[in-house]
């Protein structure tokens, strides 16, 4: 009798498929369990390797932002997966992570999910809760600029994290399978029309989806407040614009957070 395991098996070589009779040749791997599927398609692609997804069902090691543990809850069976991409060497990343939260945004679109927002520079909200985190990596080769965009999205909201939040709560039954058949297409498509044009053609959208926008907010580096403000928007470079008793400040470091005043020491 086939298992959980060969159903994913079988669901990762039917997207495959899929992909390829589309004209992405994208190689697509699950493993039910591994340290961190970013940190796995780094290793690959230092080893020689090429376009690749890898999904699995639970990482032990998951990473966010300034190294800080992404927590799964295996019980909401979460995506997790990671994209492994090349762009041309003098490409520009800046804004590459808040496109992709664009994209994101689209794909829970397409399964019906209203409300979610962004949240500078690459987590979704909805209702101010984490439904999704976004992680940007970049492996340099002689021939490309490969990037590596790992996602993570609960499709329950994990038990272990009150701040969270999940598709099932806001009325989308869906699995990791068939959310990664709305969001796939739509990262490759996204990255070969940003190797051409950067962040720019998504900007506005950005800003007409900014969960924070209007909103008085600081910025926090090792935990301290560095800068307060009210949100204003991104430029389309990908960096934040606040306005401060200063002036307009522009936020152009990865290396901070953004936090409402009424937020913990922790945040979202």
């Amino acid at each position: 009798m086939a298992g959980p395991e060969d159903d994913d098996s079988r669901n990762a070589a039917a997207l495959q498929r899929e992909l390829a009779a589309a004209g992405h040749a994208c190689e697509l791997r699950w493993v039910a369990e591994t340290g961190s599927t970013n940190s796995d398609l780094l290793a690959s692609l230092r080893a020689g390797g090429g376009v690749q997804c890898l999904v699995a069902g639970h990482q032990s090691a998951g990473r966010g932002r300034r190294a800080r543990t992404w927590h799964d809850d295996t019980r909401g069976a979460p995506l997790l997966c990671s994209l492994a991409w090349p762009l041309p060497r003098g490409c520009e990343l800046g804004g590459l992570s808040l496109a992709v939260g664009v994209w994101l945004v689209q794909a829970l679109q397409d399964l019906g999910m209203c409300g979610a927002m962004l949240k500078w520079p690459n987590d979704v909200l909805i209702e101010e809760r984490k439904l999704a985190g976004v992680l940007v990596e970049v492996a340099d080769t002689p021939a490309a600029r490969w990037v590596v965009v790992g996602i993570g999205l609960n499709l329950r909201a994990p038990e272990q994290l009150p701040q969270a939040a999940g598709l099932l709560e806001h009325g989308v039954q869906a699995d990791r399978w068939q959310a990664l058949r709305r969001l796939l297409p739509r990262l490759i498509g996204g990255l070969q029309e940003f190797a051409l044009r950067g962040f720019a053609p998504w900007t506005a959208e950005w800003n007409a989806l900014h969960a924070w926008a209007g909103r008085s907010v600081e910025l926090r580096g090792d935990g301290a407040p560095q800068l307060r403000g009210t949100a204003l928007g991104v430029d389309e470079q990908g960096f934040l614009w606040l306005r401060t008793p200063a002036g307009r400040e522009r936020v152009t470091s990865g290396d901070v957070s953004l936090r409402t005043h009424d937020e913990g020491p922790e945040g979202s």
